[in-house]
């Protein structure tokens, strides 16, 4: 042996074939004979054939492990439909390229040490926080990593990351109810330190400002992104004198709690209220009446990030390095015109 890892093009040398059919019958593709792709194998045994990405990892001294990092409670992120979706993105490109996954939850300590320990080879930070300093000692010692959603612009800050698009979906659809006659819009916002709330928010200004209108902010409340957080918010809104008549949810799980609040108020949607959902989740697709809903791709904004942090580690850069994936205002029976009061 000459310490050279046997290749596709020699198995397809010996079963005298082309690479291109090799490939397909180790990649379990259709197109070859049962009998052809079971002889192939056989010949990639033989041989000590190692799949490439694995091969590569042995090369470069890789263990072949991408870490995923959720800066938030595993009670919390297990319930959110933005994590799972998230996560299967992610895997179905790790999977694509024979990597593992590794978990960590609620991450107190250096997100930098897992590389550092040899236990990844490189990591996305999956709702990162503006203020999280563990991200910015990821991009001063250069360890691989994407982060979901990213930094501001002009932040001191410049690693790579994938955003879903959220200014103009929203400003389009706050300025949709602000065309129904609604003036009194509330927004259940994340923490301010999250870059979801901060674009959403200003979308929501801007969509005023350009109408020459001025919004209250009785009706902006800030949760921690959470199902009890918004019903607790979405009590609080109807507790005013003068109560909102649409209400905005960040995401998928701030949502579920304010219908709840309205539910258990009585009111019906939108007749009493107007209901306009930010998320990804097919669950909202369930509600009735049909919610109004900023639809964000968070299963392909996973798939991005697991490709771009595939780039870093195998070739140490990415042709993008922030990538914005588009949504999708979808007009449902949530919301209507805003009749007499």
């Amino acid at each position: 042996m000459d310490g050279r890892s046997p290749t596709i093009k020699e198995i397809a040398q010996k079963a005298e074939i082309s690479y291109s059919t090799v490939s397909r019958a180790l990649n379990d593709k259709r197109g070859v004979r049962a009998d052809l792709r079971e002889k192939i194998k056989r010949i990639a045994f033989d041989i000590g054939y190692i799949p490439n990405s694995s091969a590569k990892a042995l090369v470069q001294k890789r263990i072949g492990v991408l870490g995923l990092i959720i800066p938030r409670t595993g009670e919390f992120a297990f319930q959110s439909p933005y994590y799972s979706q998230m996560l299967l993105g992610i895997s179905e490109i790790a999977n694509q390229y024979d990597y593992k996954l590794t978990l960590s939850i609620n991450e107190k300590e250096s997100y930098a040490s897992l590389y550092f320990r040899r236990l990844v080879d490189g990591v996305i930070v999956i709702g990162n926080r503006l203020d999280d300093e563990h991200i910015v000692e990821l991009e001063k010692k250069s360890v691989p990593a994407v982060v979901i959603p990213g930094f501001l612009e002009n932040s001191r800050v410049d690693i790579a990351s994938v955003n879903s698009e959220n200014v103009r979906c929203v400003y389009r659809a706050v300025s949709y109810l602000i065309d129904l006659g609604h003036r009194k819009i509330a927004f259940i916002l994340g923490t301010p330190n999250s870059k979801y709330s901060v674009e959403r928010f200003k979308a929501y200004q801007a969509a005023f400002r350009d109408r020459g209108l001025v919004y209250s902010s009785d009706y902006i409340v800030e949760s921690d992104f959470s199902k009890t957080d918004g019903f607790r918010l979405m009590g609080r809104l109807l507790d005013l004198s003068e109560r909102p008549t649409c209400v905005i949810c960040i995401n998928d799980t701030v949502t579920p709690g304010a219908l709840h609040q309205i539910n258990l108020r009585g009111l019906k949607i939108p007749e009493d209220i107007s209901v306009v959902a930010i998320g990804s989740s097919d669950i909202l697709d369930l509600f009735q009446p049909p919610l109004t809903t900023v639809k964000t791709a968070v299963t392909k904004i996973g798939q991005t990030a697991a490709q771009m942090l595939i780039q870093l580690i195998e070739s140490g850069f990415c042709a993008e390095r922030h990538v914005v994936i588009p949504s999708e205002v979808i007009i449902r029976d949530s919301t209507r015109a805003l009749t007499a009061q």
